[in-house]
């Protein structure tokens, strides 16, 4: 639990001070994960990420035995002793000598500060495949990969690009780019389809801009008119530059709105749930 931040954490349904170390085997690509935005006390598309960690389990053959309601009751647990009502909660299920284990705790994370966000961030290229893009599964090899890579060019976040020159996704967020008032993103069977990029999809379509699930071809890059990353800490973030090509999506008009109508979305998300939850 390198990025544990609280000083609680729950593992099957007991509170545990953070103190006490649990250990997680991650090597074998068999553990699931969520992590879950808290703006308010509300749990960002609860059910989204609910039913998503439930399918990625049983991609790797097994079948969840915790149901939305054990979820939701440790996830208001690990808040309430936290004392916290504004953080990410990471949710990691794993199979242990064929006895289900949930833990469930606060996970250190990195919102974009307010110049970022506006001016945009830098990314860099890097030639890496995930293997079965669609299951949220942790793969330490992946994960250290993508790490060097971002210490190395001193990039926010890398584009994943495949064997065919193309653009699938970040290395922990989705990606879209701009073209006129049309707007590419890499087809879902190709990608983690992101809880984010469900409701940018949404977002998109409010502004009045087409999503053409598409792929982007690396050598293409010049031709966009703008970019952005999306994701559970970075909502839509534009991006500055990959690598040596100079985008300044900040300043797109496209990328601008569609900021302007997730925010929106997510604020009448949180006002529906915050009074229930």
């Amino acid at each position: 639990m390198e990025d544990q931040a609280g000083r609680y954490y729950i593992l099957d349904g007991a509170v545990r001070e953070a103190s006490e170390t649990v250990r997680v085997e991650t090597a074998s690509g068999r553990t699931a994960y969520e992590v879950i935005r808290i703006i308010r006390g509300v749990p960002l598309f609860y059910q989204d990420h609910y039913d998503r960690i439930k399918a990625t389990f049983e991609s790797i053959g097994l079948s969840l035995e915790m149901d939305a309601g054990q979820l939701k009751d440790d996830m208001k647990k690990l808040l309430e002793v936290n004392g916290l009502s504004k953080c990410n909660v990471k949710v990691m299920l794993f199979d242990e000598a064929g006895k289900q284990r949930k833990l469930i705790y606060i996970s250190r994370s990195y919102y974009p500060s307010e110049e970022e966000a506006n001016r945009g961030v830098k990314a860099g290229l890097f030639r890496i495949e995930r293997q079965n893009p669609n299951a949220k599964l942790i793969n330490q090899v992946y994960k250290d990969a993508v790490n060097k890579k971002i210490h190395e060019g001193g990039y926010f976040e890398v584009l994943l690009v495949d064997s065919l020159g193309r653009i699938t996704e970040g290395s922990k967020s989705n990606a879209f780019f701009v073209k006129g008032n049309k707007i590419f993103t890499a087809p879902g069977q190709f990608v983690l389809k992101g809880i984010t990029r469900k409701y940018v999809f949404e977002a998109c379509k409010s502004a009045g801009f087409e999503v053409v699930e598409e792929f982007i071809g690396a050598d293409s890059l010049v031709q966009a008119d703008g970019a952005f990353f999306s994701g559970t800490s970075i909502k839509v973030l534009p991006i500055r530059t990959i690598d040596e090509i100079i985008l300044n999506s900040s300043e797109n008009a496209v990328v601008s709105a569609v900021r302007r109508e997730y925010d929106r979305l997510l604020e009448k998300y949180i006002e529906e749930y915050v009074k229930i939850w």
